[in-house]
């Protein structure tokens, strides 16, 4: 599951960054992931925090982050923002 074999998608990388308090992961990974997502803005770092880490539902998420509810494409497209801006800070040396 490590990024230089280019075999993970970044969702299976935040996926294995959320599992690095509870569990088998790989922490070098996490690491770099860690790195990066201490370099986005703090929407973007909060979103990735409750989403990945904490397991937060989209409703909680929504209250925390001043994100409307309704519709529900609107914290698809927030989340999807924040995973961007983690991609690119992750190809950044």
């Amino acid at each position: 599951m490590t990024a230089s074999k280019g075999v993970s998608t970044l969702d299976d990388r935040l996926t294995n960054w959320g599992r690095s308090n509870r569990g088998a992961f790989d922490a070098n990974d996490a690491a770099r992931l860690t790195r990066a997502w201490r370099t986005l803005m703090p929407r973007h770092r909060e979103m990735l925090r409750m989403v990945y880490l904490w397991h937060a539902n989209r409703e909680v998420v929504c209250r925390r982050l001043p994100i409307p509810r309704h519709p529900p494409h609107l914290f698809e497209l927030e989340l999807a923002t924040a995973r961007s801006a983690l991609a690119r800070a992750l190809v950044l040396p």
